[in-house]
């Protein structure tokens, strides 16, 4: 707490002055770190302060300036002129819109590294996987569990379980199901 002076002007009685000393609170702490606690700052620290990101990524940079504005709008979805913008060094204070049609384009592109993918067991032991189901009588008991499976080399699908022990299963395509 801190003691200031405080004056009071009276209307109606004349220009006399009294003094009386109010005690205020203390204000916060200040925002900076080399500010101790007892150092007081006329800004708070934001409650709710925004999180985007300051600059464009530089892999967006690097792609908007070598495709023309034409392109690199068409394979991002976004007006010709902000990705204009974007090339003169134009970076809004909400990028939300410009980083998820980065993202979007940046996932279509990026490589598969892994082969393995998950999918669920149905009745009867069938695996769908491409618009086709795949089976193997071994998987009839596993009805509602997930395995991992994969591409063999023969063109069939290799599913491994992911419980311990892993058991592996070679499905063949199945015609009624």
């Amino acid at each position: 707490m801190r003691e200031i002076d405080v004056f009071k002007w009276p209307i109606a009685g004349g220009s006399i002055a009294i003094r009386e000393t109010a005690v205020l609170p203390a204000l916060p702490a200040g925002t900076r770190a080399d500010r101790h606690q007892t150092a007081i700052s006329g800004r708070p620290a934001p409650k709710n302060a925004p999180k985007a990101r300051k600059s464009p990524p530089a892999d967006l940079l690097a792609f908007v300036r070598t495709q023309s504005p034409t392109a690199a709008a068409q394979a991002l979805g976004l007006a010709r002129r902000t990705v204009a913008r974007l090339r003169d060094g134009y970076w809004p204070r909400n990028p939300e819109k410009i980083v998820r049609a980065w993202r979007t384009y940046a996932g279509h592109l990026a490589e598969q590294r892994s082969g393995w993918f998950l999918r669920r067991v149905y009745a009867g032991g069938v695996v769908r996987h491409a618009r086709a189901a795949w089976g193997s009588p071994a998987l009839a008991a596993r009805v509602g569990q997930v395995l991992v499976c994969t591409r063999a080399a023969d063109g069939a699908l290799l599913a491994q379980t992911l419980a311990l022990p892993a058991e592996r299963f070679l499905l063949a395509p199945v015609t009624n199901a």
